[in-house]
């Protein structure tokens, strides 16, 4: 199902009662890590952002979560996104989708429709595409560009994980800061497989840092996932993006 049929069956699902139990107990273990990683590291914990991912999970999830107090929701392929969002827009009008996969230019126009934020732009002709895109619409939007923390670390490039390489991100964040509907928020990065968590994350820090000499609005870092955020944390991280530890093991892609 997809289009407006699933957005039509998106709007009037309800999560059960023992499902909006679920997402409870998990989003305040998640809360609760968030928070204790934050005094831990000697921050304020009102610092972060819980970004909860809801990719494959249905928009009734979502619907439920917003009652929990949700507001920063996380999206990585667009047709399921853009359901999502057009189904709950007029019953929670007020949630901030993130759009955080890897996109392709030509859908820059649908994320743009939708989005607060998109995460990942790893290359300049993407922040071109959305850049023209938001300034049609008449909106601005977040933009976090996206690091191959592989790269900052000396190891290959990981397609699998998307991003721009270390080398790119000065002259990448550049590009996002030229165009004027385009707001530069930061850098979001995951951790390459098989590296230690903190070491990726100090890493990205660090590459931060030296974007925001040039850039001293981009003080944002989007990192940290359900199995690492109390590194993202320790490393400066504003904004958790948090699935499984949330909402439980995804379902298979529909």
């Amino acid at each position: 199902m997809s289009g407006p049929e699933a957005a039509g069956a998106a709007e009037e699902a309800v999560a059960a009662p023992e499902r909006t139990a679920q997402l409870r107990a998990g989003l305040e273990a998640a809360r609760a890590r968030a928070a204790a990683a934050a005094r831990t590291a000697g921050r304020d914990p009102g610092e972060l952002t819980l970004v909860v991912v809801t990719k494959f999970f249905p928009a009734a999830d979502v619907r439920a979560l917003a009652a929990l107090g949700v507001r920063d929701v996380g999206e990585n392929r667009d047709q399921e996104a853009s359901a999502k969002a057009g189904a709950l827009r007029a019953g929670v009008p007020d949630l901030r989708w993130h759009f955080i996969g890897q996109l392709q230019t030509n859908k820059a126009r649908s994320v743009v429709g939708y989005a607060d934020t998109v995460h990942s732009v790893d290359r300049a002709k993407l922040a071109a595409a959305l850049g023209a895109e938001a300034a049609r619409a008449g909106r601005p939007l977040g933009c976090f560009v996206q690091v191959d923390l592989a790269t900052a670390l000396g190891q290959p490039v990981d397609p699998a994980r998307g991003g721009a390489a270390a080398a790119d991100v000065p002259r990448l964040a550049d590009a996002v800061a030229a165009q004027p509907a385009l707001r530069l928020r930061g850098l979001m990065a995951v951790a390459p497989r098989g590296t230690e968590p903190a070491a990726a994350f100090t890493a990205l820090a660090a590459l931060a840092e030296r974007v925001r000499g040039d850039h001293p609005g981009a003080r944002e870092l989007s990192a940290g996932m359900s199995g690492d955020l109390e590194q993202a944390v320790a490393a400066g991280a504003t904004h958790l993006r948090v699935g499984s530890a949330i909402l439980g093991s995804r379902p298979p892609a529909r």
